[in-house]
C-alpha cells in the first residue's frame, strides 16, 4: 500500500496549536491526519471510493483537500474530519488537488485532460475547465493567487489568469468574507482573528 505525507507545524502559526500535523493519503481509499509528535491519528479516515492520490492542508492548516481515483475531490474539516463540500467532480481519475494561497478556491487536475478550479466553500465550479490534450499531472496556484500552472502528458506546461476579477461584486464578497485573510489599513495581507 503505498502513501504520501505532507506535514504541517502549526507551532508558530497565529493559532499556535501547539503540535505538528502531518496529512497522509492512501491507496486503501483513505486520508487521515495524525499527530505527529505521538503518531495517533486526530480524524477518522477521509474516505473515498477509490485510492487517494493526494492530501494537503490549506494554508491555514483548517481545511484538506484530498483527490482521488474516484473521480473527486473533497474538502474537509481538520479537526474533525468532516466533509466541508459535496464531492469536486471530474470525468476520469482526479490526481492532485490544492488550495488557492489565500484558501477561497481549490485547484483539480485529472485524467479526464483538465484542470477545474473551485470555489473552497461551497464546492461549485468558478470557472469553465482548463483544457489540456492530454491528462493533467499537476496544477497549482501562483503564490498571489493570480495564476494557476498546469502540467500535461501533452508535453506541456501552461500557465493561465485565474485572477478574480470576473463575477459579480456579490459573488467576489463572499468569497472573500470566507477568507482567513483580510487586507489592512495599510494594503498588507494579514490572518483574519479566530
Amino acid at each position: 500500500m503505498e502513501s504520501r505525507v505532507e506535514l504541517r507545524d502549526d507551532t508558530m502559526g497565529p493559532s499556535n496549536a501547539s503540535a505538528a500535523r502531518v496529512v497522509t493519503a492512501s491507496d486503501d481509499r483513505s486520508a487521515r491526519v495524525w499527530d505527529a509528535a505521538t503518531g495517533k491519528p486526530l480524524t477518522g479516515a477521509l474516505e473515498h471510493q477509490g485510492a487517494v492520490s493526494s492530501a494537503v492542508f490549506s494554508s491555514d492548516g483548517t481545511r484538506v483537500v484530498t483527490a482521488s481515483v474516484d473521480m473527486t475531490a473533497r474538502v474537509w474539516d481538520a479537526a474533525t474530519g468532516e466533509p466541508l463540500t459535496g464531492a469536486l467532480e471530474h470525468q476520469g481519475q482526479v490526481l492532485t488537488a490544492a488550495f488557492s494561497p489565500d484558501g477561497t478556491r481549490v485547484i483539480t487536475a485529472s485524467d479526464d485532460r483538465t484542470a477545474r478550479i473551485w470555489d473552497a466553500a461551497t464546492g461549485m465550479p468558478l470557472s469553465a475547465p482548463i483544457e489540456h490534450q492530454g491528462q493533467v499531472q499537476s496544477a497549482a496556484f501562483s503564490p498571489d493567487g493570480t495564476h494557476v500552472v498546469t502540467a500535461s502528458v501533452d508535453k506541456t506546461a501552461r500557465v493561465w489568469d485565474v485572477a478574480p476579477d470576473t463575477g459579480t461584486l456579490d459573488q467576489w464578497s463572499a468569497v472573500a468574507e470566507r477568507s482567513p485573510f483580510l487586507l489592512s489599513g495599510q494594503g498588507v495581507l494579514v490572518r483574519r482573528a479566530p
